[in-house]
């Protein structure tokens, strides 16, 4: 027996926190200053997949279409951030 099974709605908490705690530290990374720049980015970004992720699961079409603006807006800072680093 696998003990390490995760029910559905498990897998949902996870998503839905783990959005949340990468997108506020997004806004503390924000609020520090110019020097944070890519790493809010990153985390708005990441942060954004999980919960778009979540809205998928639990079919919730403005959670959806939030999110995945989301990540069409903040992709962009994740290339250029990403381009900057190499």
């Amino acid at each position: 027996m696998n003990r390490f099974v995760l029910t559905y709605s498990q897998i949902d908490l996870i998503l839905q926190w783990s959005g949340t705690a990468l997108i506020l530290l997004g806004h503390i990374l924000t609020s520090v200053g110019p020097a944070t720049w890519p790493y809010n980015v990153f985390c708005f970004f990441c942060g954004a997949i999980l919960f778009l992720f979540w809205a998928v699961r639990v079919r919730i079409p403005s959670q959806i279409v939030v999110n995945a603006a989301s990540i069409v807006l903040t992709g962009a800072g994740v290339v250029r951030g990403i381009w900057s680093l190499l």
